[in-house]
């Protein structure tokens, strides 16, 4: 009987034992994940058209400037920041105008408000319908040294 009794303890111990480091041990998962962003604008899309809005004319052919301006690829992520790909002269020359070089971005209102690094943002009106965006951007001064005009700039999703 008392063969029994001391296995018991022994028993008893080991368990104690387990569950203490089980218990003990945290969870690195535990850590809140942000919530994902599923707005529609969370995508890939590429440049498609530079347009003057109704009432304006661009004073140039935006392809003139920058042969590679409709192979730039703009990636509006779920973490709210702007990538860019594929062309970085049409970058350089968009950024003058929209801050999209690490950019953040948001949506708020109808607009699309982009802050660039030293937290400036800018607000846009725009449209998404399906797989096209248009970003309207007003007083723009295409060509450095240019009148400012409206502009469109249109994107498909890729």
């Amino acid at each position: 009987m008392k063969k029994t009794y001391a296995l018991s303890k022994a028993s008893l111990l080991a368990m104690f034992m387990i569950l203490s480091v089980v218990f003990a041990c945290k969870d690195d998962d535990d850590e809140p994940t942000p919530p994902a962003n599923n707005d529609p604008i969370v995508a890939t899309w590429q440049l498609t058209a530079v347009a003057a809005a109704p009432g304006s004319t661009l004073p140039v052919d935006p392809v003139a400037l920058v042969p590679c301006i409709y192979s730039l690829k703009l990636t509006f992520k779920a973490d709210n920041t702007v990538a860019t790909a594929d062309c970085p002269t049409a970058v350089t020359l968009i950024n003058s105008v929209i801050p999209i070089s690490g950019a953040k971005w948001e949506v708020k209102d109808g607009n699309l408000i982009l802050k660039d690094a030293s937290n400036n943002s800018k607000s846009f009106k725009y449209t998404l319908n399906g797989s096209d965006l248009q970003v309207s951007v007003d007083d723009a001064a295409v060509i450095p040294g240019s009148a400012a005009i409206d502009v469109v700039l249109k994107f498909k999703k890729v």
